[in-house]
């Protein structure tokens, strides 16, 4: 006799794995944004009182070297957390791209067994794409941003 109690425990464990993996790929990136926003601040705080000692004329009237040493500590700021966040940035990107071609992959190929299916399962695998999309864009906005902010 065939019995689907095995295949009901299986997929509701490959549910909370799958829920419990992606609250932490989430806080991860959570952190990373909060911390390149906080840096990213530092950097525009400084740009504006570096922008209010410079006269009409274009002569500096302020304590040139508290400004640089200013610019050094949030630069090794950014070295340190680039250093901490390095490997879970890499593996983020590494997932994603991954994610998002198996996602079109299945979505292009097997039409029939994903999107056709019913209206959930087109949901899902949409906002599967969606989301893997978001977080590259996340990841890699927020490093530019702050690379910009370093280099000026």
């Amino acid at each position: 006799m065939f019995s689907i109690f095995p295949f009901i425990v299986y997929s509701h464990l490959s549910l909370v794995q799958h829920s419990i993996f992606t609250v932490k790929l989430w806080f991860s990136q959570a952190m990373n944004y909060i911390v390149l926003s906080f840096l990213y601040a530092q950097f525009v705080k400084l740009n504006d009182e570096f922008s209010k000692c410079i006269g009409n004329r274009g002569e500096f009237s302020g304590n040139f070297e508290q400004f640089r040493r200013r610019h050094q500590a949030i630069s090794r700021s950014v070295q340190e957390a680039d250093r901490f966040f390095m490997i879970i940035n890499v593996a983020y990107f590494c997932c994603q791209i991954a994610l998002i071609i198996f996602v079109l992959y299945s979505m292009i190929f097997h039409r029939r067994d994903t999107l056709s299916l019913t209206i959930d399962s087109s949901t899902w695998f949409s906002l599967w794409l969606l989301t893997g999309v978001f977080g590259l864009s996340l990841t890699a906005g927020l490093s530019i941003v702050v690379n910009l902010m370093v280099r000026t």
